[in-house]
């Protein structure tokens, strides 16, 4: 029997609330022994003097955590009559069915204790008003808030030590299946094909956006993870949005990586709500690369992350994603004073690169700016010399690639029209074993395998239209280099999109330095693999960079009256807008510093031996920079007319020809130049000069599908 002594008739007035709550829903299930314990407390409130009619049971919160309140119902209205003082005890089996923090339990200790409230458990009655009774209280609550950090410490210990031996069923992305214990992909091929699809095209674009409107312009759908109570898992094919590519591409698992804690929730108790926290990959508590067959290698996942990353505009060292502006240098211009990265910037029907950030944040001078159209042209012709008859083999490639990426994409839309059919051949034979006579049932089939009929039809219609009949063109290696012999002319009279000259651009390039040196713009090309071309050019541009590039081509071979006739034939005009003459071209070629074939000095008598640099360049399959930078270092040896405007003469005989066109024999007695270097200690020049100084060789030979440097030595035994 309940003491008695602390209940007075003010409490017998009012009801008498039993609280009934259990944790979880397993334990509703499971667990009777417990409820039938929290309910047979309406007899003993009964014993201690309440009415059958005065006891109130409150059991909306069974299978509901006592960690919060927020989300308990039942406790939100005991807290409502306490506070309308309509309570005169509340029962619970223990403290912990009430709260399970002291932040509940003591707002609830002085509510009870504010209107008068008892509360009672198995043990005793206590009277929050009392002291000795408060202090109890709160030890018991103190105490149930440990228990349950215990109890969660000691799962969440189990689920770590599990997941580090890769064994804990982590929820899975689409495309993963547990089987036996062990993480497989799905058996359905379709769901494999359309993510392996997507890591294909990333790789390809670069981009998450360019991967999604690629994907919208093939009417493609993505597999979505459906989740059904009573059911299970499902999949559904919905409409491609960019997040899910984007969770698709970022997620480890689909690398083969077991990744346990990629997010960390808190609890904020001022505003009763759960936040969610990121955590890097770097800090995750279990990180299992090779766990399982992925979708990509890890290192592949590990690249797709720095594409991303460099993808940002907010990265300071990122180059961004290519976009529709007409600066086809956005993203990779860098101040050659500072070193920052340059903003792109448009005004009116100009635009420039300008290097104006500490101008922005501290107020300082701008430090630089470059008129992006004269810079752009430099830069075009140079990329334009780059691509030229030699690259038919990776335009080979690219065109497999292609037809594999086909493939890719009939596949799909073959598994969509067969999973389709096979929709609506179930739904058909779901209508056709229904009984006739249940015509409510019959009506409802009918219409679902109607339905099914129609997507069915429309998605055949857009394979057809996607995939026509007849024979797939192909390219020849004759016609791929008709190709490039008319991409200059096609590159220039925009044929080719701003996007995709600036995706071409940065295969080749992987950063533009520019500094402003009076009306000359300084600029330093630094091509992928370190190679640096630099280029002079003026600061401002008073033409469109298809003119400048006629121009620039036409002066090789002829005198100015000429080019003036074949722009005005071409209906070309000036900047503004009137006719080409002799002497405006002549004024045009000399502020955009464009030499003529027919001011240098023609009187050079080339001794035997000598060519041109850009025949050096054919003869050795190198481009004329190279040759340039290899006769600074002292490799070639050359001579040069009269004039600031002579050719350079590059001498060549048959023994240089063969060291460095790549055609000499693989000798093991041979070294890299980069090993010399660095057992040498020396600069490049000295190196050279050394080499020259011994009478060793220089070689040059093509290793896999680059070129390397290697010494020869005079004696086999000198380099060893």
């Amino acid at each position: 029997m309940y003491p008695n002594h602390k209940i007075y008739p003010e409490h017998l007035k009012r009801q008498a609330v039993v609280y009934v709550r259990q944790s979880s829903p397993y334990q509703v299930q499971n667990n009777k022994e417990s409820q039938q314990r929290q309910y047979a407390l309406q007899e003993r409130v009964i014993k201690l003097g309440w009415a059958r009619d005065q006891v109130t049971i409150i059991d909306e919160d069974l299978g509901v955590s006592g960690a919060h309140s927020e989300n308990r119902p039942g406790y939100q209205k005991l807290i409502s009559l306490i506070a309308l003082k309509k309570v005169g005890i509340i029962l619970g089996i223990e403290v912990s069915r009430l709260a399970r923090n002291c932040l509940d339990w003591y707002e609830l200790l002085e509510i009870s204790s504010t209107f008068n409230t008892l509360i009672a458990d198995e043990d005793a009655i206590f009277n929050p008003s009392d002291y000795n009774d408060r202090l109890l209280l709160g030890l018991k609550g103190t105490i149930s808030e440990a228990e349950l950090y215990q109890i969660r410490n000691r799962m969440m210990r189990g689920r770590i030590n599990k997941a580090q031996r890769g064994e804990l069923e982590i929820h899975l992305p689409i495309g993963f299946e547990w089987y036996n214990g062990e993480i497989k992909k799905t058996p359905d091929e379709s769901i494999r094909t359309a993510i392996a699809n997507i890591f294909s095209l990333f790789q390809q674009i670069g981009s998450v956006r360019g991967v999604l409107l690629e994907l919208k312009s093939r009417q493609q759908e993505l597999p979505c993870e459906k989740i059904t109570p009573g059911i299970g898992r499902s999949v559904s094919w919905k409409q491609v949005t960019y997040e899910a590519i984007y969770n698709t591409i970022v997620n480890p698992i689909y690398a083969g990586v077991y990744a346990y804690g990629r997010r960390k929730r808190t609890y904020n108790p001022t505003n009763k709500k759960v936040n969610t926290q990121k955590i890097n990959l770097v800090d995750l508590e279990v990180f299992i690369p090779n766990h399982h067959d992925g979708y990509i290698t890890y290192e592949q996942f590990k690249e797709n992350l720095k594409t991303m990353e460099n993808n940002q505009y907010s990265n300071a060292m990122g180059q961004g994603a290519a976009r529709e502006g007409h600066a086809l240098l956005q993203g990779i211009t860098y101040c050659k004073r500072c070193g920052l990265k340059m903003r792109t910037r448009y005004s009116e029907k100009r635009h420039y690169y300008c290097c104006d950030r500490n101008h922005r944040r501290f107020g300082e001078p701008i430090c630089g700016w470059a008129s992006a159209k004269r810079t752009d042209a430099a830069v075009e012709d140079m990329v334009l010399q780059v691509i030229n008859e030699g690259t038919v083999d990776l335009s080979f490639k690219l065109m497999k690639q292609y037809e594999e990426e086909q493939k890719i994409i009939y596949r799909q839309w073959e598994q969509k029209v067969k999973r389709l059919d096979y929709e609506t051949n179930l739904a058909r034979r779901r209508y056709e074993a229904v009984d006739p006579e249940n015509r409510l049932v019959a009506a409802t089939l009918e219409s679902e395998w109607n339905d099914k009929l129609v997507v069915l039809q429309q998605a055949k219609k857009e394979y057809e239209k996607y995939f026509p009949k007849g024979e797939k063109p192909s390219l020849t290696v004759i016609q791929i280099k008709e190709i490039l012999k008319t991409l200059k002319e096609q590159w220039q009279s925009a044929t080719i999109s701003i996007q995709d000259k600036k995706e071409i651009i940065r295969c080749l390039i992987e950063r533009v330095l520019i500094n402003t040196e009076g009306k000359i713009l300084s600029v330093e090309i630094i091509w992928h693999g370190q190679t640096i071309t630099k280029l002079d050019v003026p600061k401002y541009l008073f033409s469109s960079s298809h003119i400048y590039h006629r121009v620039k081509e036409l002066a090789l071979s002829h005198i100015d009256s000429e080019i003036a006739e074949i722009l005005n034939q071409n209906k070309l005009l000036t900047v503004k807008q009137k006719p080409w003459t002799s002497r405006r071209v002549m004024d045009f070629r000399l502020s955009n510093k464009i030499a003529s074939g027919f001011t240098r000095t023609e009187s050079l008598k080339v001794d035997k031996g000598y060519v041109s640099s850009q025949e050096a360049a054919e003869i050795l399959n190198a481009d004329v920079s190279a040759i340039q930078r290899w006769f600074k270092l002292g490799i070639l040896e050359s001579k040069r007319g009269e004039g600031a405007q002579s050719p350079l003469w590059i001498y060549l005989d048959d023994s240089i020809i063969k060291r460095l066109n790549g055609s000499a024999d693989f000798d093991l007695a041979i070294r890299t130049f980069r090993s010399l270097l660095k057992d040498q200690q020396m600069s490049k020049e000295e190196l050279i000069k050394w080499v020259k100084l011994n009478d060793h060789e220089i070689l040059r030979l093509k290793r896999g599908k680059i070129f390397h440097f290697y010494i020869r030595p005079k004696n086999k035994e000198q380099l060893r």
